[in-house]
């Protein structure tokens, strides 16, 4: 045992197979909720201002209090962690103006034409003071420099807790959510006072420990993180998905392994009380607790090094550098450790205090396992509240890159030409999952190279036209891409069938599919008002939203941009790792605020009214 810690005790849940058995349903703030869920898809800083617009959009609609879960994805967490766990002020009105200047307001496109321009010639940040005030969101993110940051961090020690470190500095702690000293130990969090006090009674350590409470009503935060199996050579069949929400965090599915007879998974721990191996377990009445101790590595430099906290949630969910940079041997035996999250998994049998090489046979060994992002196994967010049962979602899917209709239109034909799904080739594939939709929506209908474990979606009003036809996930996904393509939205009912890698049980929600794209009606109006500002504010505008002459998609301007409002995940300005400009910031929470209130907010209200959802 390591002495810097004492025991402590956790509550364990196994995986709950219904929606009445997950622990936050105890809450009636939640449980009286409508059964709605929003889920926002990852895509570094610009999901993250994505999101931004997107959550103030439902404020203006009035829709945010009957949401019960909010689901997010890497950049998307980075937002939907600080505005869950938003301070309040020590006033009504401090508190009305904290959540105000967090989220912004959201300009109308002749707003935005006003002020883009001067976004772009601002070198000393005037202007964007004015708009991005301190304690905003957007101030935030267009702080996003990283690399001096993980430098700072890694000559710190911090190891695998720096990126932890630079996501902390940058997205949580203008929110009070974050250390002001680096010497400070990190924090923990949890759901509302009474986990709090649970925690003080439970045995640990407390002192000089923060511990973060969800102060104003709230849905029910749950973020996405994926556990990797091995550090190299990843596949799909090496990662299998993690959630992390206030009150609890871990794997829901069981991960069986030859000798043991878990590895790990299966079911959710306190979040205080993650990364953190088990003594004991104690079961009495239909409950369980878990004995946490200290690892026999880990925490001997730093006491504190364990303490699972809001920063670990947003670079777990956002460690999309572990498989794309540090990921290929022999580089990842080192750089795995310099930077991205590693965490002790508890679960709900005991395990021993030493090493692999002397546990023996059916002993379950202490092993930090490696975490990767969210996105590399459902970056739409939806599969938690699919496991919950949510009858109505919104998946606002924040993408990478526009629809592509030449791929629509070719996996369209292919879907009357096949006879069996088993003969797409490459090519096909390449036309129907990457180029048409993106792999991340896709994975939900049929399996893709990226992703092997969520396909478990088939559209209702299909049923009966295919029966149990072989190409139905594929003609279900080309319905579903035409929708989009036409409207950039598709609400369909459909019916959830979760395969043997998923948790949940069937049955038919209704999902509304938001996709991102490129809004004419706003472009046109936003470089129409620029051009009665002069020439010169016009040029301005185009060159921010990446329009030509006749106000069409034009250049992309960074290494990972494929045009706005589809900016960069990663390297959208140059060499810059997550750093976005201020202007492409602005404009892209402001398009994504006037999209759903203006063109998708009447067909979502339709569609869930149908379902029993009755919003304003």
């Amino acid at each position: 045992m390591n002495p810097n810690e004492a025991p402590f005790r956790a509550k364990f849940w196994p995986t709950p197979q219904l929606v009445s058995q997950y622990p936050e349903m105890a809450d009636e703030k939640i449980s009286k909720r409508p059964s709605f869920g929003v889920a926002f898809q990852g895509g570094g800083n610009r999901a993250a201002p994505a999101t931004l617009g997107q959550i103030r959009a439902l404020h203006d609609l009035g829709w945010i209090g009957d949401v019960r879960y909010m689901s997010a994805i890497s950049g998307g967490s980075w937002t939907a962690i600080p505005y869950t766990y938003l301070k309040t002020g020590p006033t009504v009105t401090a508190s009305v103006e904290a959540e105000a200047r967090f989220l912004g307001q959201s300009y109308s496109p002749q707003e935005v034409a006003r002020y883009l321009p001067a976004l772009a010639r601002d070198p000393e940040g005037n202007v964007a003071r004015m708009l991005f005030p301190d304690t905003s969101m957007l101030a935030a993110i267009s702080d996003g420099a990283v690399r001096n940051r993980m430098i700072r961090a890694w000559l710190r020690g911090r190891f695998d807790e720096a990126f932890s470190e630079v996501l902390e500095e940058i997205y949580l702690a203008p929110f009070g959510l974050g250390r002001s000293d680096p010497a400070q130990p990190d924090s923990l969090f949890t759901w509302r006072e009474d986990d709090l006090d649970h925690i003080r009674q439970s045995g640990r350590d407390l002192e000089g420990i923060k511990v973060h409470i969800v102060e104003r009503d709230r849905p029910y935060l749950i973020v996405g993180g994926v556990l990797l199996t091995r550090r190299t050579n990843i596949r799909a069949q090496h990662k299998f998905r993690s959630e992390m929400t206030p009150l609890y965090s871990g794997v829901p599915r069981a991960l069986l392994g030859d000798k043991t007879k878990r590895l790990v998974g299966g079911g959710f721990v306190e979040s205080h009380g993650y990364d953190h191996p088990t003594r004991t377990v104690i079961r009495d009445a239909g409950k369980t607790e878990l004995i946490l101790v200290s690892p026999q590595f880990g925490n001997k430099t730093d006491p504190a090094r364990l303490n699972f906290s809001l920063a670990n949630v947003a670079a777990v969910s956002g460690a999309a550098p572990v498989e794309t940079i540090v990921t290929k041997p022999p580089s990842a035996v080192v750089l795995s450790n310099f930077g991205f999250p590693e965490h002790f998994v508890p679960i709900d049998q005991k395990q021993v205090p030493f090493a692999k090489a002397f546990a023996r046979p059916g002993e379950f060994y202490q092993k930090e396992w490696s975490h990767g992002d969210g996105g590399h196994e459902d970056n739409m967010g939806l599969a938690p509240l699919l496991a919950r049962q949510v009858e109505n979602i919104i998946v606002f899917a924040n993408s990478l890159a526009p629809l592509d209709k030449d791929s629509i239109k070719k996996c369209s034909n292919l879907t009357d030409t096949l006879t069996q799904l088993s003969a797409l080739d490459e090519r096909d594939q390449d036309h129907c999952i990457t180029k048409m939709i993106g792999d991340d929506i896709a994975s939900f209908f049929l399996e893709t190279p990226a992703h092997g474990h969520n396909k478990s979606l088939r559209l209702r009003e299909t049923q009966a036209a295919h029966g149990n036809d072989d190409l139905r996930p594929l003609r279900d996904l080309v319905t579903v891409a035409k929708d989009l393509e036409d409207d950039r939205l598709s609400c369909k009912r459909y019916d959830y069938h979760p395969s043997t890698a998923m948790v949940g049980v069937p049955y038919s929600p209704t999902i509304c599919i938001a996709y991102l794209g490129f809004e004419p009606e706003w472009i046109d109006a936003v470089v129409q008002a620029g051009e009665a500002a002069g020439e010169d504010a016009k040029k301005s505008i185009m060159r921010t939203l990446e329009v030509d002459a006749n106000g069409d998609p034009g250049r992309t301007s960074g290494l990972g941009s494929n045009g706005f409002p589809h900016i960069g995940t990663f390297f959208d300005q140059g060499l810059w790792f997550i750093n976005t400009a201020r202007a492409r910031l602005f404009a892209l929470s402001n398009l994504t605020s006037w999209t759903l209130k203006e063109r998708h907010a009447a067909t979502i209200r339709e569609a869930f009214s149908e379902n029993g959802l009755h919003l304003r």
